[in-house]
């Protein structure tokens, strides 16, 4: 079950982020400038990740990420301009530009997360099978955004704000590894799944 709930969290990273990659050109009038912000945000991303998992641990880290996750896709469905005739920002863009850094955090953490949760008997393979669905999510994404947006953009946000609710629930579920040690054999998951208690704080 924790393989099934680490591979979503993997295709739901892959897809979001080679969603928002692919899209510049439609959410910013400038990719280029879309592109560069973009690449900002995922070194924001990254050291920022590092400190909150470090303070709070994986996986309430990992839940926070997919809430924020969650609000800048719904944020981004309102049609809001801000800025005059030569400087084109909306809602959409300003949103979008957040939800890189969430969504790239969502992905380092899927890194760290899997390598603690899985033990040393398994853990490649684990690796590969998680990397396969994140590059599933990384076709499914473009092709979400550029065909579902015909219906109206609040389709495919709404999607993905919907998926990324269903992440965080799978996050939940999971097994927090902060300051313990790493698991060797599968019998060292089964006794720390065993140990664990379902709480938020």
């Amino acid at each position: 079950m924790e393989t099934i709930m680490q591979m979503y969290l993997w295709f739901f990273a892959g897809m979001s982020y080679y969603g928002y990659n692919f899209g510049w050109e439609k959410i910013l009038d400038d990719p280029y400038q879309g592109q560069l912000l973009g690449m900002v945000g995922e070194i924001i991303a990254y050291c920022g990740t590092a400190v909150l998992v470090q303070n709070i641990g994986r996986r309430r880290g990992m839940i926070i990420l997919l809430i924020l996750a969650m609000v800048s896709y719904l944020a981004a469905i309102p049609d809001i301009q801000f800025g005059g005739t030569e400087v084109r920002w909306s809602l959409e863009s300003v949103s979008c530009l957040f939800g890189v850094v969430f969504v790239s955090g969502v992905f380092s953490l899927s890194y760290l997360w899997t390598s603690e949760l899985s033990p040393t008997s398994h853990r490649g393979f684990l690796f590969c099978i998680c990397s396969s669905f994140a590059r599933l999510g990384s076709f499914c994404g473009p092709f979400l955004f550029n065909n579902l947006v015909r219906e109206g953009k609040a389709v495919p946000l709404g999607v993905m704000a919907g998926m990324a609710v269903l992440g965080a629930a799978a996050a939940f579920l999971l097994v927090e590894t902060e300051g313990k040690p790493t698991a060797v054999t599968a019998e060292d998951v089964v006794s720390r799944r065993s140990e664990h208690r379902y709480t938020l704080l």
